[in-house]
């Protein structure tokens, strides 16, 4: 999903709206819940009818073109757990569903209702696609790009993730993007990319993690093989997020984790055999990710397992995205 895009000039920032979708193309190497990848790819066909009704001879950028692109985007977790994130809102007489897309010149552009306008200095042919109904939109790399601005650093996380996980888009191929051309926010997409990891199955998982490395947490395994730990089927049991050396083990747990009972069952399972095996696992739900004080506490438990390991005082920090990415 590489290539040349060419120099982007994004003007006139917008207030970043996007809603989740599925890839309905990819199969995700990781397992997910029928009923969201359903929703996502609901999503996904609602907004290309909406494009394709438009009738406009423009590609589609921002979070118009993330949409299209089928990726899992961070709208549909803006729960409280995003929304203390987000920057301030910018005033804006435009909707918030307008659709996004770009023009090669200032000149090319014109008011049209329900319509935002971006302007790409010397839009390259190969950083554009299009579809059977002619809808055309950025390619991955140029799209995540796109809303270098508007998005949080951990949105730009989470995203960049996404693309990896459903095959759209690789962190080698997004930094080989954001190295070779100037754009606004690539100073941004840099940082983000340094903190982006492979492996991640989830963006909520994205979020506990990013969130936790922020308050100075060792370094987190992502999805850990426990040696010596299995279910009946013998299926090696695995663990979202972990710090081995401490035998420390977090799991993000969605609704489907109360509510489908096999599920719940199997969660039983795996937390007594860590258990038995020495192990401190914590089931990390929405409540944990809504405030900076539920994560504080969230994080000043682990730190206390730690410290009852180490014999050192348990502590927390509060670090920057910048501090974090050099860490990387």
């Amino acid at each position: 999903m590489s290539g040349l895009y060419g120099d982007y000039c994004y003007e006139d920032y917008e207030e970043w709206d996007t809603i989740p979708v599925d890839i309905p193309q990819y199969e995700s190497p990781h397992n997910s819940y029928p009923l969201l990848r359903s929703h996502l790819r609901q999503k996904v066909s609602q907004m290309m009818r909406r494009c394709a009704r438009a009738h406009i001879p423009y590609v589609y950028c921002g979070s118009t073109a993330l949409r299209l692109l089928g990726v899992e985007t961070p709208e549909d977790l803006s729960g409280p757990g995003n929304a203390w994130d987000n920057a301030p809102p910018r005033a804006t007489k435009q909707p918030k569903d307008a659709l996004h897309v770009v023009v090669r010149t200032a000149g090319e552009r014109k008011p049209l209702p329900g319509i935002r306008m971006h302007v790409w200095k010397g839009l390259a042919a190969d950083s554009i696609q299009q579809f059977a109904n002619g809808v055309q939109c950025l390619r991955p790399a140029a799209a995540w790009a796109s809303v270098a601005m508007d998005a949080t650093m951990l949105q730009l996380i989470q995203i960049a993730e996404s693309m990896e996980r459903y095959g759209l888009a690789t962190l080698a191929d997004l930094r080989a993007f954001t190295g070779a051309h100037r754009f606004h926010g690539k100073r941004r997409c840099l940082r983000a990319l340094a903190i982006a990891r492979t492996d991640s199955a989830s963006v909520k998982e994205t979020e506990l993690r990013v969130r936790l490395d922020l308050r100075g947490l060792p370094a987190f395994a992502i999805n850990y093989v426990v040696a010596g730990s299995a279910y009946d089927s013998r299926a090696e049991h695995t663990v979202d997020l972990a710090i081995a050396q401490y035998r420390v083990g977090l799991e993000y747990q969605g609704n489907q984790h109360r509510s489908d009972v096999r599920q719940y069952r199997r969660d039983r399972d795996k937390l007594g055999a860590l258990a038995a095996l020495g192990w401190s696992f914590f089931e990390v739900t929405q409540a944990d990710l809504n405030s900076e004080e539920a994560l504080d506490r969230l994080a000043m438990r682990v730190a206390c397992v730690i410290a009852q390991q180490t014999g050192k005082e348990p502590q927390i920090a509060c670090l920057t995205y910048a501090r974090i990415a050099r860490a990387a």
